[in-house]
């Protein structure tokens, strides 16, 4: 996706914005090697920087574009975001969180979490449509949505006129409000360029279930695999984000007459059910099977898994959309903006190596 020359104020406003366009405070740490924390006292004046140090930050700041108007006095407290996520259990929206949360406090803001999903009898699934409407009731100054919501249209009925940011959300909110994404695409493509690279051509993915975002994900797997000719045998087995259903969908692919030598996830978690899978039908990986997720949590990185994974680089998609948000409590008024974040791939042990000669026909190794 290209950034759009000329946007009218009736058309949303989309870009693959190159990283150095607009700056995160991270960004602007990182350009000098001092952490955040450093990096925001410089920024307000305080005595124990040193001028030399605070000049150098302030200059990268104004070379980097980073929004210094936004940037408040350490005693400087003016309000709360609200962050609405669908569950507290995916260790991605805690990397997402606190990027959120360092962005948030160069403006004088915090932060508070808040899972939005409650289960009632008429309905499986729903959005909890009256804490968001208390939190509208107690001042917030705006919303943050971490991936996709059920019941959308209640949900923003529920946040009345405050301004909202979704962060790692479907396409198909693009132009309803700001949204910053993961560019799928781009992901999706580098993963299988990994694998491809390494010898692979039978390779599933794992995913296309419960969410918008899911879907897209698998499309942009089979447009990836028909990149490289390989449309045929881009097969896609049904899981949502969970490590039981991916656990079930990997049992699947493996007891096929046609069994891939690789598989790539939705996420990091539907990754670990398949290395579970994988694991009971007494499958080697990465020597029989190489298994790739997606989000770079911890999971992934732990020393069991050990899992390639997509990293959609947390820390941009989060302070990005912080700065968004406080745009919009500042007044700005623009057409929603629609900014794709490029991945990277993180290669760990999970694909380090090529299929075998023996694939097709392979035998499952002892597990006694």
């Amino acid at each position: 996706m290209s950034t759009q020359d000329s946007t009218s104020a009736d058309e949303p406003q989309s870009s693959a914005e190159p990283a150095g366009s607009r700056a995160t405070l991270r960004d602007v740490a990182d350009s000098v090697g001092i952490s955040s924390a450093v990096a925001l006292r410089a920024l307000r004046g305080s005595d124990e920087i040193k001028p030399v140090m605070a000049r150098r930050v302030r200059e990268a700041a104004e070379r980097l574009r980073f929004p210094l108007e936004e940037l408040s006095d350490a005693d400087d407290h003016r309000g709360v975001v609200a962050v609405l996520v669908n569950t507290m259990r995916n260790t991605w929206i805690s990397d997402l969180v606190r990027a959120i949360r360092i962005e948030l406090a160069a403006t004088g803001r915090s932060a508070v979490v808040v899972p939005t999903r409650r289960r009632l009898p008429e309905y499986p699934i729903a959005a909890d449509t009256e804490a968001i409407e208390s939190l509208v009731s107690l001042g917030v100054d705006g919303f943050l949505m971490i991936s996709d919501l059920a019941d959308m249209d209640g949900v923003l009925a529920a946040t009345g006129d405050r301004p909202f940011v979704g962060i790692g959300c479907s396409q198909e909110f693009v132009g309803r409000f700001d949204t910053v994404r993961i560019d799928d695409e781009v992901g999706q493509g580098l993963l299988v360029d990994h694998l491809v690279g390494l010898g692979h051509r039978e390779i599933a993915h794992v995913g296309g279930v419960g969410a918008a975002v899911a879907r897209e994900r698998a499309d942009a797997f089979r447009k990836a695999m028909a990149r490289h000719g390989l449309e045929d045998t881009a097969r896609v087995e049904p899981g949502d984000f969970t490590e039981q259903v991916g656990q079930t969908a990997g049992s699947m692919l493996l007891r096929g007459s046609r069994v891939p030598t690789a598989v790539t996830c939705a996420n990091d978690v539907t990754a670990l059910g398949v290395l579970s899978a994988a694991r009971d039908a007494g499958y080697s990986v990465p020597d029989q099977l190489a298994v790739a997720g997606y989000g770079n949590t911890s999971l992934a990185d732990s020393g069991i898994s050990q899992l390639t994974s997509v990293d959609p680089n947390s820390d941009r998609l989060g302070a990005i959309a912080a700065q968004f948000l406080v745009e919009r409590v500042s007044g700005h008024e623009v057409a929603p903006r629609d900014l794709a974040v490029a991945p990277s791939v993180v290669v760990r042990r999970s694909t380090s190596a090529g299929p075998r000669p023996e694939s097709t026909q392979r035998k499952r190794i002892s597990v006694d």
